[in-house]
């Protein structure tokens, strides 16, 4: 889930006493309905949509910010995918030095990859940079 201002964001709740003949608005990618499209309540979903459409969102898995919601949503499906196409050889190695570490990103990532380099044949190991690359 997109964080607006790194905070997580609570959707609008569906109204309560919905018939299923009743005409709603639905927002497209975050699936929250709305009764009413006329003045009253129209301040409610178009204020949302707006809000949907600024540029003042972040991808919580990336942590890229400046995005708007569907982008956000985007890259966070992508980077989900990626994390679940890291080979199982590399996850232990990685978890075990990440897991208590009190480094900067950085130093992480250069712990992990001598430990991975030391591990794996060379063959292998550009092989699982390329997949996770690509």
């Amino acid at each position: 889930m997109p964080l607006f201002k790194r905070k997580p964001f609570d959707l609008a709740k569906p109204p309560e006493d919905l018939e299923p003949s009743d005409l709603v608005y639905q927002v497209r990618f975050t699936k929250e309905i709305f009764r009413d499209y006329q003045y009253p309540k129209l301040k409610e979903y178009l204020n949302r949509i707006n809000l949907y459409r600024q540029r003042v969102w972040m991808c919580k898995s990336t942590g890229k910010s400046n995005l708007t919601y569907e982008e956000a949503m985007v890259m966070e499906k992508n980077a989900i995918q990626k994390v679940q196409q890291l080979p199982n050889d590399l996850v232990a190695p990685a978890l075990r030095i990440i897991q208590f570490s009190k480094n900067q990103s950085t130093t992480l990532l250069t712990k992990a990859l001598v430990v991975i380099l030391i591990r794996l044949p060379l063959p292998s190991f550009l092989a699982c940079i390329l997949r996770l690359l690509i």
